[in-house]
């Protein structure tokens, strides 16, 4: 059966709305979580242990970060008990979040914090090898590729944490997120990429 997927290009946790909306009639592709991602190729070497490099991230730590007494802190701040069951934290601290629980494949679990579908997408029908080959189709099939507006679905004013001076951009000017030093932080290309 072939599938036509329609989809936009937001794929950060306050849109999975968003990236689940497709046309009228069509089939929507479930989350399948880190675990599936990385037994499919995403940690060997030759993919560029991008499982090693996202497990390494603040990404991978979001959700724990929640149970931490300093989230504790700015939670009751806000008027919130359980930041770790709270919308307005699990909304950019966790993949998954506002997904429907029969769009999320067996195994899969908010407590991995952001995973790659946050900025990949839902990955039901693209994660087959010989989809993921190709990157034209498996972008047809829903795969994104995350830019710096993907990041800035939760690096923005609107997180208690934000600071407006957090970083110094290359020019000097202070900004609150500075998509060119974070990048590097967070890059997994595949070594191919790279030459």
């Amino acid at each position: 059966m072939k599938r036509s997927v329609r989809w936009m290009a937001l794929a950060w946790m306050p849109a999975a709305a968003a990236l689940m909306a497709g046309a009228q009639g069509e089939e929507k592709p479930k989350w399948i979580g880190v675990e599936a991602c990385a037994k499919m190729c995403h940690k060997s070497q030759a993919q560029g242990n991008q499982l090693g490099i996202w497990e390494k991230s603040e990404h991978a730590k979001a959700y724990k970060k929640l149970l931490t007494p300093e989230a504790k802190e700015v939670a009751k701040k806000l008027g919130i008990d359980a930041p770790e069951k709270s919308d307005k934290c699990l909304k950019c601290h966790a993949s998954g979040f506002g997904v429907p629980k029969d769009m999320l494949e067996e195994g899969f679990t908010v407590e991995h914090g952001v995973q790659c579908e946050t900025c990949h997408g839902a990955g039901e029908f693209y994660k087959k090898q010989t989809v993921m080959k190709d990157r034209k189709k498996a972008e047809a099939l829903g795969l994104v590729i995350g830019d710096e507006k993907t990041c800035l679905q939760c690096h923005n004013d609107t997180s208690p944490t934000w600071k407006a001076d957090r970083y110094t951009t290359k020019d000097g000017k202070k900004v609150g997120f500075d998509f060119e030093q974070m990048w590097p932080k967070i890059a997994h290309p595949k070594p191919k990429d790279t030459e």
